[in-house]
């Protein structure tokens, strides 16, 4: 069984807003990125899910014919700090959830550990259906997915590259799930 991890192309905002779960478009390269990672998709069957954001839905359209929405493989919710610049965010809000990055809710939000738990519960239903799979979706949920893989503690996740765009591929082999190329 194979397994895919697209993240989503760039989004239209700006370098330095904190904007996990909310529904931010893709930028006007788009259709140049989605171009590129096309020819990276293999062909023959393959069950598509993607989260129902439009910067994830939209290159999931571009992409492939049929998909569904899954609202747990969307990014992780930032809660009041959503939409904000990152520097207008307290200090001591910043200091308390990064001394704890892995526990810590943010306020009306949620934890990374919340994030890793859904992120592996749509893993293991797919691995179930022994099915080539693909996820289109957000950093958050790629690295909670790779780290649960390469038995990387969840505090290092955040160390795990995911540029837009990026694929990662998996294979499941005797219940065992391998990453088998990390950046197509």
């Amino acid at each position: 069984m194979e397994i895919y991890l697209i993240r989503h192309t760039t989004p239209a905002i700006e370098s330095g807003i904190c904007y996990g779960a909310s529904d931010v478009d893709v930028a006007d390269s788009f259709d140049t990125e989605a171009a590129r990672i096309k020819p990276l998709i293999p062909a023959g069957p393959l069950e598509v899910y993607s989260s129902p954001l439009q910067r994830c839905e939209k290159l999931a359209a571009a992409l492939f014919s049929n998909y569904i929405k899954d609202d747990r493989l969307k990014e992780m919710n930032f809660g009041n700090w959503e939409m904000l610049p990152w520097e207008s965010i307290s200090k001591n809000a910043l200091s308390k959830w990064a001394d704890n990055v892995v526990f810590e809710h943010i306020p009306g939000g949620e934890s990374y550990e919340e994030l890793y738990n859904r992120s592996i519960a749509v893993l293991e239903e797919i691995t179930a259906t022994e099915k080539d799979t693909v996820l289109v979706t957000h950093g958050g949920v790629i690295r909670c997915i790779v780290a649960h893989v390469t038995d990387t503690p969840l505090v290092d996740a955040f160390d795990i590259s995911v540029d837009y765009g990026h694929i990662s591929h998996l294979r499941v082999e005797n219940g065992e799930i391998k990453v088998i190329n990390y950046n197509l």
